[in-house]
């Protein structure tokens, strides 16, 4: 495999390119200092969202759409890594996987089997904050959908060789996308370092440890624990038929919440988690010094530069107008980094996939450099991009083109049934009323001093910096073509390639 094809691993996988028909497909208007874009797709959506909640408090959002000839399902857990116990790390993971492996009506395999057969798609994630199971099934099996889900949500099946075989699959997991990739687990271990006074101090998949010391007994308390409706978000999205909400109660209203004497009687028990918990919780953020760091790793084909800066959670007053501020610097067409000459001319990769967490967030960029191009030449660019974007406000038509991308990309993303389905389980119990423009409306807010105080107070002087080091030969090697003339130097990166 050659240099470039060995590099791209070591990254997420890249977000589409925006191109520039997207960006013109909400109409502006903007003059005499006024955006006006155009939201009334998202004002339709929500015109036709219903919300309610089931007598055990489970969450539903029924969202009706004409021309569709399937359903998207998405089903919300208020449980994540976040909310594990001490030697606990990596059983939210664990517990997902084994939802797919065996309940009283659908046993083993036949869960997958029974989906396959209908034709429907399935998958499911867990993230520091919450556990999301998702499918697109066909209209006529929604009966029965609701049927297998209530039964792997309510009695899942925890024997002792289906535990041990979901934890091989984790661990397996854990080697493949974690340990066999060079610089990621010294690099994961350095960020989750950084927030190590908040919830989201261990990483989402855990440790070998905790995962090898689960037991079907643990894997059964945890269930009961968070597994309950009250703790449960359900959005139905697509043909949806007049009886839905019926299907839901017939299928869902007599699950009952059992957790609360559990608690009562486990002083250890984590505290009891609604699907709205997240609402009235305190932010985390505080101010954190600069900090520089480096990790070697003699797989690796090539250096690397990893920056990150300490935000807000979801919830956070900032959180909008930190969200356009990574797109503006990092994310967007012809962004801050290629006016540095960052992009292209000086790296062969560039990456900034934020994690936006409930209580905390964290914007991140990766940069792979050209051979003539140091590390700390690309770690002064940034910095005198975010200086700039610290001195400097954007000019209305700049802002106003930088939400019209934002509001083209956030309506792209939810033409994607199963995203449109996860937007509505996920949404916070303060934008239940509007809950797809509420997003928008936060970013419409958002004005040209925002940007620059959110990029004075979170990002100018605030840089987490780890310097990513393959062995001593290739750095040896890379530090002789940083002193060759560029003619040079490019010409020796293209034969390496």
């Amino acid at each position: 495999m050659n240099l470039l094809g060995r590099l791209r691993p070591l990254l997420p996988t890249s977000l589409p390119a925006m191109p520039l028909a997207m960006l013109l497909s909400v109409p502006i208007a903007a003059h005499a200092g006024e955006c006006r874009l155009d939201d009334s797709h998202l004002r339709q959506l929500d015109q036709a969202i219903s919300y309610s909640q089931l007598d055990n408090g489970l969450g539903l959002y029924l969202l009706p759409q004409e021309g569709k000839q399937s359903i998207a399902m998405a089903s919300r857990f208020a449980v994540g890594s976040r909310h594990e116990l001490a030697g606990q790390t990596g059983w939210a993971h664990l517990f997902e996987h084994s939802l797919f492996k065996g309940s009283a009506l659908a046993p083993g395999d036949d869960y997958s089997k029974l989906m396959n057969a209908m034709g429907a798609s399935f998958n499911a994630s867990t993230s520091f904050d919450d556990t999301r199971y998702y499918s697109r099934i066909p209209a006529e099996g929604l009966n029965f959908s609701l049927a297998l889900e209530r039964d792997r949500f309510s009695r899942p099946e925890l024997s002792e060789q289906a535990v041990a075989n979901q934890q091989k699959t984790v661990l397996a997991e854990m080697a493949q996308t974690i340990d066999n990739q060079p610089y990621f687990r010294a690099a994961m271990e350095y960020l989750l370092a950084q927030a190590a006074d908040t919830p989201y101090r261990h990483a989402i998949i855990g440790t070998k440890a905790d995962i090898q010391a689960a037991t079907p007994e643990h894997l059964q308390a945890f269930h009961r624990r968070h597994y309950q409706p009250a703790a449960m978000t359900l959005a139905l999205t697509g043909k949806l038929p007049d009886n839905t909400r019926a299907l839901v109660q017939q299928h869902f209203g007599d699950w009952n919440n059992q957790a609360q004497s559990d608690a009562r009687n486990n002083a250890n028990a984590s505290p009891q988690i609604s699907n709205n918990a997240t609402a009235t919780e305190p932010p985390l953020w505080r101010p954190r010094p600069a900090s520089h760091g480096e990790v070697v790793d003699e797989r690796a084909p090539w250096p690397g530069l990893l920056l990150a800066w300490h935000t807000v959670g979801r919830s956070h007053p900032d959180a909008a107008a930190i969200r356009l501020l990574e797109l503006q610097l990092f994310q967007r067409i012809a962004s801050g980094l290629e006016r540095a000459g960052i992009k292209g001319g000086q790296t062969m990769l560039s990456q900034s996939l934020p994690l936006d967490m409930d209580l905390h967030g964290m914007t991140n960029l990766v940069l792979v450099p050209r051979a003539r191009v140091s590390l700390d030449t690309l770690a002064k660019g940034v910095g005198q991009l975010l200086q700039a974007a610290a001195d400097k406000p954007l000019s209305e038509s700049e802002l106003c083109g930088l939400k019209s991308l934002w509001l083209s990309q956030y309506q792209q993303r939810l033409e994607r049934d199963e995203l449109l389905a996860q937007q509505l389980a996920a949404t916070p119990a303060a934008d239940n009323p509007s809950p797809l423009q509420a997003p928008w409306r936060a970013i419409e807010s958002v004005t040209a001093a925002d940007l620059q105080r959110v990029a004075v107070q979170y990002f100018n002087g605030h840089t987490v910096r780890l310097d990513l080091l393959p062995a001593w030969h290739t750095r040896f090697g890379k530090g002789l073509l940083e002193w060759l003339p560029d003619g040079w130097a490019d010409g020796l990166e293209e034969l390496a390639l």
